[in-house]
């Protein structure tokens, strides 16, 4: 028998999807600047629904609160990577978001979940 698990570019760079880091850049945070991929998530699009599902997507039970702006130093140093999140429920599936943007860093997505 044979077994394949196949996944994109897209879905596998050897990190987390969807990571939290503070001021510096550290990663482990509950809360912070929200990164995909090592990438900033502009707010086109994004709502409570998206910041439940990726909170969950995380491993939290929920989500506290979600802002946007530039608040960190690093987000000049960062790309933009995700945009257009839009959830239509509290889980990752129901979502669709694009890689591509219109975006800048004063629509990065800063998220506070709940452990």
């Amino acid at each position: 028998d044979v077994h394949l698990s196949c996944l994109s570019d897209q879905d596998y760079t050897g990190e987390d999807m969807f990571t939290l880091v503070n001021e510096a850049g550290d990663v482990g945070q509950s809360s912070g600047l929200l990164l995909y991929y090592g990438n900033t998530v502009c707010d086109d699009g994004f709502s409570d629904n998206s910041a439940i599902a990726i909170c969950r997507e995380m491993g939290y039970s929920g989500f506290h609160s979600w802002r946007n702006g530039q608040f960190f130093d690093i987000q000049a140093s960062l790309d933009i990577g995700l945009d257009d999140v839009v959830c239509s429920s509290g889980s990752w599936d129901s979502c669709s978001s694009t890689t591509s943007h219109n975006c800048a860093h004063s629509e990065d997505v800063h998220l506070n979940c709940v452990p």
